[in-house]
């Protein structure tokens, strides 16, 4: 059974009113989801509020997805209509944010090594964040994260190796 196929007997089981079957849907998918929105928008505060929209919208509406297998694109497209209404809502709202360095404590290391990191993946290009943010913060791999990325399973694998190699390439020697 394939993803889609698992998603589709869930999204079934939720539009007949099993709310295991939609907490299922959203542990498989919110973290997918704030992947995708956080390649976009590296605002983690904002992204984490998007993703909680989308996730309310989308079960508002699940009785109008009318192709199950379809959810995870129906679910990104909530999710992306969410962030572009937050835009259209703030537009003079950066679409970045740095890391919160009062998470740090006192290690002023691991701020600086936190800041060269932002600095580096603002220096990818959409495609590598994608896949750099969907494969470590998503937890995608194979088949999943290539149907996210639109690509063949192989392609997305070196998109994915490519971009850690960039990211090592600009980040230099981060074991000092």
């Amino acid at each position: 059974m394939t993803g889609a196929d698992d998603d589709a007997a869930l999204v079934v089981a939720a539009q007949a009113g099993n709310r295991e079957a939609w907490a299922g849907l959203v542990h498989r998918h919110a973290r997918r989801l704030a992947a995708y929105l956080g390649a976009r928008l590296r605002r983690p505060r904002v992204v984490e509020k998007l993703v909680e929209e989308a996730v309310v919208t989308a079960y508002r509406h699940l009785h109008e997805l009318a192709d199950p297998r379809e959810f995870a694109a129906w679910l990104r497209r909530i999710g992306a209509n969410c962030a572009l209404l937050w835009y259209r809502e703030n537009p003079h709202e950066r679409l970045s944010e740095p890391f919160p360095v009062e998470l740090c404590g006192a290690d002023h290391d691991l701020a600086a090594r936190l800041h060269r990191l932002e600095e580096a993946l603002a220096a990818l290009s959409d495609a590598q964040r994608m896949a750099v943010e969907g494969s470590f913060r998503g937890g995608m791999s194979g088949n999943v994260l290539a149907e996210s990325l639109h690509l063949e399973p192989a392609a997305a694998q070196r998109l994915v190796e490519d971009s850690l190699v960039a990211l090592h390439r600009l980040l230099g020697d981060v074991t000092t």
